[in-house]
């Protein structure tokens, strides 16, 4: 499996008259795991927004629109040797009940019940099919399949390393809970309080959601990695904890997807495609924010 190295110095971009905080070439969506692999994250909105970004928060009409990029470099460029996920499909792990029962307090729905409810919208709607402009050398297909869910029963702690989250991932698949394959996005939600920890930081502080891949059994498996956001950090003014998480996953399902081994699809300066955009120009696909 190929990997991503970059050294660990902390270097800083200037956007707009912000210093953003980052790892090497000043790429804050770039971290790194405890044992040093890259992971792809999502800043947290403060991290990333400046004062004179260009980009409102909220779109300024509501459905699929084209807008100038906030971030990044230039057009995304396809490096040769990477692959796309021709027919990505999505599992759900929830930590324990409590992170999937979870009530969202206008309807009474449950997180588990909104998050199948938002994949399932999501496959095949205009906010998904986007990314079939990057099917190189693989066709991506117009539709995400649910792959099915889980709800562990895993004790909440306080904090969790990125590599104890792979090894659990690896450990449900050695124990049958959890087929593995390939081609699937296996999604983890931790529940509130219980933080993830990355070389640059924990989540709910230093970043919302991120997604990376691991070597199981001489197999390349992709996984993507969700906090509760009822942090101030991922808060965005107006919007639901269930908000953040939609927003939070249609980024990182789609670049799961575009950049599935961190080796394909991102610009001159290392942003893949949602990153581009992130937390600008939000609005409602099927009632979830994306």
């Amino acid at each position: 499996m190929k990997r991503l190295f970059f050294g660990f110095t902390i270097a800083a971009l200037i956007a707009g008259g912000q210093t953003l905080r980052g790892q090497k070439g000043g790429n804050p969506f770039v971290d790194h795991s405890d044992t040093g692999e890259t992971v792809h994250v999502l800043p947290a909105p403060a991290a990333i927004h400046s004062p004179h970004d260009t980009q409102p928060t909220d779109a300024p009409q509501q459905g699929s629109g084209v807008y100038s990029p906030s971030y990044g470099s230039g057009q995304l460029i396809y490096h040769t040797g990477g692959r796309e996920i021709p027919w990505a499909g999505f599992f759900a792990i929830y930590w324990n009940s409590t992170v999937a029962n979870s009530k969202l307090t206008s309807t009474g729905s449950t997180l588990q019940s909104t998050i199948y409810s938002f994949v399932t919208s999501f496959s095949g709607s205009p906010d998904y099919t986007v990314i079939q402009q990057y099917g190189n050398p693989d066709t991506i297909q117009p539709m995400i399949a649910w792959a099915g869910e889980l709800v562990d029963k895993q004790p909440t702690q306080a904090t969790i390393s990125d590599s104890k989250v792979q090894s659990y991932i690896a450990s449900l698949f050695a124990n049958g809970s959890v087929t593995p394959n390939t081609r699937t996005i296996y999604a983890v939600y931790f529940p509130s309080s219980m933080k993830i920890a990355l070389q640059g930081g924990t989540s709910c502080s230093a970043f919302c959601g991120y997604h990376g891949h691991f070597t199981y059994n001489n197999n390349d498996y992709k996984y993507a990695v969700f906090p509760y956001t009822d942090c101030r950090a991922c808060s965005v003014s107006g919007k639901t904890v269930f908000d953040m998480l939609t927003v939070v996953g249609s980024h990182e399902i789609r670049e799961a997807v575009t950049d599935p081994d961190l080796n394909a699809w991102f610009d001159s300066a290392g942003y893949e495609a949602d990153d581009k955009c992130a937390w600008h120009n939000l609005y409602r696909m099927n009632g979830f924010l994306v």
